[in-house]
């Protein structure tokens, strides 16, 4: 086969491809093969028809099965001949082919725009930190008592309750509307789950009685008077309410979460939510850090590249809806700019690596290995670092580098340290 280049801009390349006569004759063969194997013909068994009447019979359609093949095969054999990177199926033209002769064919593919990265040395930064509260510690704590709680059966409806109830819709006139009731619903009665007003509208209640309820559609915005926000009318019938009965934080609830003493819990639990709140820290600084490298440089965003990131985000889209539909045309307008930054992202750090020759080393699987085994909490005996497929250790390689790249970046940038945006809020 001979492959050359023939023309080349920025963004396509044209080559030229020549593929001997000789070399196509083991695809002519397999397609006749294919071809006597199914091909049932009078006078014959299927599979036992003579070559030549097979030939005589399908000539055309087997040579034309055959181009195509050959076409698909020497057209990857003449990228990697003239070390050419498509970024998208190419395009054939000018396809020439008389039995017995060469198969000549041109071939226009897109191709990685030439870029540079320079500006990603000595960036500003800044990198939000947190300090835990005593508020945060007991919220987190009043999450957990609620997961140990239990409940026993009492008479009148407080905040903090769970209602079992049946909920009629009715219409502005206070109608019911049919096919608008619901029965046995339990209902747990904090802002979490319902409404304020629909929590107003039940306290005091006792089984048994029915109260008619005016609840806001939605909840309201900072600052807005729910007065103003139109309203839904139900009938709701008290059937059961239960209290939530809270362990005490003492040493007790302790040991049963495999602990001594509540002092030590309470130690965890600090360091359990400074854990969390490093790591929400570590991923804003990381992303801010992608943002500034896509604004220092001119990174371009070619468009098949653009279209797999779509495509690749669409089905995870697809797949976390479980079959719901989802038109791709949404999907393309909303999540573009997230493609844009992405592919963009993809191309700085490929020429990072490049520039700075990074590889993955025995002390970075190990690293990794270490992190992993410290964020799930379990011996560094257990992280093992095995692959089924060459695509999944080449997937696991491109991450490492990427952390190496960002470190890379981090370690020579000038980073600010700020309080985080909830810490200003309580300000």
């Amino acid at each position: 086969m001979q492959a050359s280049v023939i023309h080349e801009d920025n963004a396509t390349r044209k080559l030229a491809v020549e593929v001997p006569y000789d070399a196509m004759l083991p695809y002519f063969e397999e397609a006749l093969a294919m071809y006597r194997e199914e091909a049932q013909i009078e006078g014959f068994r299927k599979g036992k028809a003579p070559k030549d009447v097979i030939q005589k019979k399908f000539g055309n359609m087997i040579e034309a099965e055959a181009l195509e093949v050959v076409v698909e095969d020497f057209y990857r054999e003449a990228l990697e001949a003239t070390k050419t990177e498509a970024i998208a199926i190419g395009k054939i033209e000018n396809m020439d082919y008389k039995k017995g002769q060469p198969l000549k064919f041109d071939v226009t593919v897109e191709i990685m725009p030439k870029y540079d990265v320079k500006n990603y040395k000595g960036l500003n930064l800044k990198r939000e930190v947190h300090k835990i509260t005593d508020e945060e510690v007991t919220g987190a704590f009043d999450r957990l008592r609620e997961s140990y709680s239990t409940t026993k059966e009492t008479d009148v409806i407080a905040a903090g309750n769970f209602a079992t109830v049946d909920i009629q819709v009715l219409d502005e006139s206070g109608t019911p509307l049919i096919g608008k009731k619901y029965e046995d619903r339990r209902i747990p009665l904090t802002r979490q789950f319902v409404g304020q007003d629909f929590i107003d509208g039940l306290i005091g209640a006792k089984t048994g009685d029915m109260r008619t309820l005016d609840v806001a559609k939605r909840p309201p915005q900072e600052g807005e008077d729910i007065a103003t926000i139109e309203k839904e009318k139900y009938q709701v019938t008290v059937r059961k309410i239960e209290e939530m009965q809270l362990p005490a934080l003492d040493d007790e609830f302790a040991k049963d979460l495999g602990f001594e003493t509540f002092e030590l819990l309470k130690a965890d639990m600090h360091k359990n939510l400074s854990e969390r709140w490093e790591q929400e820290s570590e991923q804003k600084f990381r992303e801010a850090l992608i943002d500034e490298i896509i604004k220092q440089n001119e990174i371009p965003a070619p468009e098949p590249l653009v279209d797999n990131s779509l495509q690749r985000i669409g089905r995870m889209i697809k797949e976390r809806l479980k079959g719901q539909p989802v038109k791709d045309e949404l999907i393309a307008e909303r999540y573009r700019p997230s493609a844009i930054r992405e592919v963009k992202w993809t191309l700085a750090k490929r020429k990072i690596i490049e520039q700075e020759n990074l590889k993955v080393e025995d002390a970075d699987v190990q690293a990794y290995r270490e992190k992993t085994a410290k964020q799930n909490k379990v011996p560094l005996e257990q992280i093992n670092v095995h692959f089924h497929t060459e695509t999944e250790q080449r997937n696991f390689e491109d991450y490492l580098l990427e952390e190496k790249a960002a470190k890379l970046i981090a370690d020579s940038a000038k980073v600010e340290e700020v309080p985080d945006m909830l810490s200003e809020e309580k300000k």
